[in-house]
């Protein structure tokens, strides 16, 4: 399984980023945007592992939830990764201390199950909004759009996410969740779901 920590978003938040993915829609030829179910804040991409791995990443993330309490992130502006003549959108996230030491803290607790982790260039806190996206106008234009205001958004738990294609169709299916100072919650179900 292909499986990622990350951060859910609650609806409210997910519902101001499909605004601002309209705006960055109306400004594109083309490209591939995230379903608003798929919103998540990528914490750390792991990649693929057995069900040994699995375990060792979940006894990870409840050691590390159990030492973290909850805290505020905000959205601040558009930003983009451009790759092969093509746009990686996203919502940045303001410099924010406590997410930057659950990410050490997480790294942390990874190792000490002796995860493998691939090297990663720099944590930088993002949400997607869209891949592969050919803009019709200059970023200068698009980046000066006007947007919502920056939104305050709750963060209570690490969830394990795995990435799966469900009818062709891509879902981060939540695994299982882990609230800070809390238990772990499971959030699969028998079925897949597409939450």
């Amino acid at each position: 399984m292909r499986v990622f920590i990350g951060i859910k978003l609650p609806e409210v938040s997910k519902g101001q980023l499909v605004a601002v993915q309209e705006e960055v829609k109306r400004a594109s030829l083309k490209g591939s945007f995230t379903d608003p179910d798929n919103f998540h804040l990528t914490v750390r991409f792991i990649g693929e592992v057995d069900q040994d791995q699995k375990s060792a990443i979940e006894t990870a993330l409840a050691r590390c939830a159990a030492e973290q309490g909850p805290f505020l992130i905000e959205t601040n502006g558009l930003g983009y990764f451009f790759k092969k003549n093509k746009w990686i959108i996203w919502m940045g996230i303001k410099e924010n201390s406590p997410l930057e030491q659950l990410y050490d803290q997480l790294n942390v607790s990874l190792q000490g199950e002796e995860m493998p982790l691939a090297e990663e260039v720099a944590f930088i806190p993002h949400l997607t909004l869209g891949r592969g996206i050919v803009l019709a106008q200059e970023w200068e234009v698009l980046s000066k759009v006007p947007l919502p205001p920056d939104q305050k958004i709750p963060v209570t738990a690490l969830t394990l996410f795995e990435s799966v294609r469900l009818n062709g169709k891509l879902v981060y299916r939540p695994l299982a969740d882990f609230p800070f100072k809390g238990r772990t919650i499971r959030t699969i179900a028998s079925k897949p779901t597409n939450i």
